[in-house]
């Protein structure tokens, strides 16, 4: 928050977005929700390859609407090349659980990664915080700002160990319909109601602690 009208010719540096701002943003829950959804649904009334197919034709249509919209296609680009080895995948095991098996690997990868840094004092979210608001690594490195950041760090990792287990848990039981259901539901939803639970429990943990509060960038 400003507390006034900036000097003139003196600009404040442009933060990320909030997460209230990121819950607005319905484009991305449908980009990440809408091929699971149709993969099964396809799968289901038409077969497998039709289904992987319809995958990785609406991941060329996303990717192509952010090009003629000029919007960031990272994460459409991302999201194809991970398509494809679903897909890939699905269609060597010739059922549909396959698809989800990527999904269920990098959640697991994910979960580690969260954890292990937490195991070494380098909480991943500490670091992410810190270069997204340039915030100093004195400030980082302080042991009570480090130990809240952990605590996020951890909750970030359990979510991921939660998703890895329930896709392990529903692959082996063959429930593709369950699989896209629970992918929409674990997906842009949970992040980003634990993406506000971390915006609002870090600073109240740095405050409880007795931390320094987080210098503004320079």
């Amino acid at each position: 928050m400003s507390s006034g009208p900036e000097p003139d010719g003196e600009r404040r540096p442009e933060l990320p977005p909030s997460p209230l701002e990121m819950l607005r943003d319905r484009r991305a829950i449908v980009d990440t929700g809408v091929g699971p959804v149709a993969f099964v649904t396809v799968n289901a009334i038409a077969g497998l390859e039709t289904a992987a197919a319809v995958a990785v034709a609406i991941q060329l249509v996303i990717a192509a609407e952010r090009l003629i919209r000029r919007r960031p296609v990272t994460n459409a680009i991302g999201g194809l090349l991970g398509t494809g080895l679903a897909v890939f995948i699905a269609l060597r095991s010739g059922s549909a659980e396959g698809y989800f098996v990527p999904r269920m690997l990098y959640a697991a990868l994910l979960a580690l990664v969260f954890a292990g840094s937490v195991a070494i004092r380098k909480p991943l979210v500490g670091i992410l915080i810190g270069a997204l608001y340039r915030a100093p690594k004195e400030w980082i490195g302080d042991r009570r700002v480090r130990r809240a950041f952990s605590e996020v760090t951890l909750a970030w990792s359990g979510l991921f160990a939660f998703r890895a287990l329930v896709y392990l848990v529903l692959i082996s039981a063959g429930k593709a319909g369950w699989l896209a259901v629970a992918s929409v539901a674990m997906g842009w939803p949970a992040f980003l109601l634990l993406l506000f639970f971390s915006y609002r429990y870090v600073p109240w943990r740095l405050a409880q602690l007795g931390a320094p509060p987080r210098p503004e960038p320079t």
